[in-house]
């Protein structure tokens, strides 16, 4: 009976013991409104949190929310790293652009070419883009490969092409675009981007190609124009300030170590292998694809330049008085 009572008792000396060892562990949310397969929680998101959690030795630990289990609305994931009603957040400054007059600057048409050189103009420039952030704490900041024109039914090999046709846009930067060129923009969540291309709700659409795996987008889309002036996409993980206070200074020492440029540059070969892989994709189901020749590309050049005098204009007034010389020192006027 005693030794009975003796193994109970050990039992529960461990079973304690691990309780108070775990006691003072800090978890993380981490929030997205992505499927749990996107390749930003596959490729990204969960190899940081574990190398992290593997570093901190236990004393931080995440768990990651897809799919908007924290908040639906990919327009809301800024408000909630702010409000803390999760602790860390991806989203798209380009969602609300009131916030982000700097960031927008990185988006300017034509400016970058690939994904990786758009993030390392970020980060060499961070200084001056970081104040956009000030009420959170920056973990990471990248750009998307340049975005392409996707059509359904009419191939656009010139600007007069693209007059009166209805193309989807995510943000007012893509919007300006499309109006510059004479096209009209719908603003549309991606989710809905199938159903109403496939139902002629919309004639086109504006994206990087990584859109095309995670929406199915080479059963709707027919034309693929490249050689455009197009923007890349921004994408940020912020963190909530005061979860970010509560860290010990270990803690964000570690968490400092593992994220910034690097952090931000894996998430852009992310969305580069991906958008490698939409081209793929559309290119095996033998989707037709025009190349502009110089006059086209000429033509929409010149048409695009205000979108980008107007980035800077905008920027100017929202405060920031030296927006001319971040849009310089990211790759020079357009």
């Amino acid at each position: 009976m005693r030794r009975a009572a003796a193994g109970l008792a050990g039992l529960l000396g461990l079973a304690l013991g691990a309780t108070a060892g775990t006691a003072s562990a800090t978890e993380l949310k981490v929030s997205h409104f992505m499927s749990p397969m996107h390749h930003m929680q596959a490729r990204v998101l969960e190899p940081w949190t574990q190398n992290l959690a593997s570093e901190a030795a236990g004393d931080l630990t995440f768990r990651i929310f897809p799919s908007g289990e924290l908040s639906k609305s990919p327009v809301a994931q800024w408000k909630t790293a702010l409000t803390g009603v999760t602790d860390i957040a991806f989203g798209l400054p380009g969602y609300t652009t009131e916030n982000f007059p700097r960031t927008m600057l990185t988006v300017s048409p034509g400016l970058f070419e690939t994904a990786a050189e758009a993030t390392n103009a970020i980060w060499d420039n961070i200084e001056d883009i970081a104040p956009d952030y000030e009420r959170a704490k920056l973990l990471a900041l990248w750009g998307s490969e340049p975005a392409v024109l996707m059509t359904r039914n009419t191939p656009v090999k010139s600007l007069a092409d693209v007059k009166g046709l209805k193309i989807r846009t995510a943000d007012q930067v893509s919007a300006s675009i499309i109006e510059a060129w004479g096209g009209t923009p719908v603003p549309l969540p991606a989710s809905e981007i199938y159903t109403a291309m496939d139902t002629g709700v919309i004639d086109g659409l504006f994206i990087d190609p990584s859109g095309v795996p995670s929406f199915r987008l080479d059963e709707v889309v027919n034309h693929v124009t490249l050689g455009l002036p197009t923007p890349s996409s921004a994408f940020f993980l912020v963190m909530n300030q005061n979860a970010w206070n509560g860290l010990t200074d270990a803690q964000k020492a570690l968490l400092d170590g593992l994220s910034g440029r690097q952090l931000s540059l894996d998430s852009a070969a992310s969305y580069a292998k991906e958008a490698e892989r939409g081209m793929d994709i559309l290119k095996s189901a033998g989707k037709n694809t025009v190349t502009l020749n110089a006059e086209a590309q000429a033509e929409f050049v010149e048409a695009t330049r205000p979108v980008a005098d107007k980035l800077v204009a905008d920027a100017n007034g929202r405060g920031v008085e030296n927006a001319a010389d971040i849009a310089s020192a990211l790759g020079g006027k357009n």
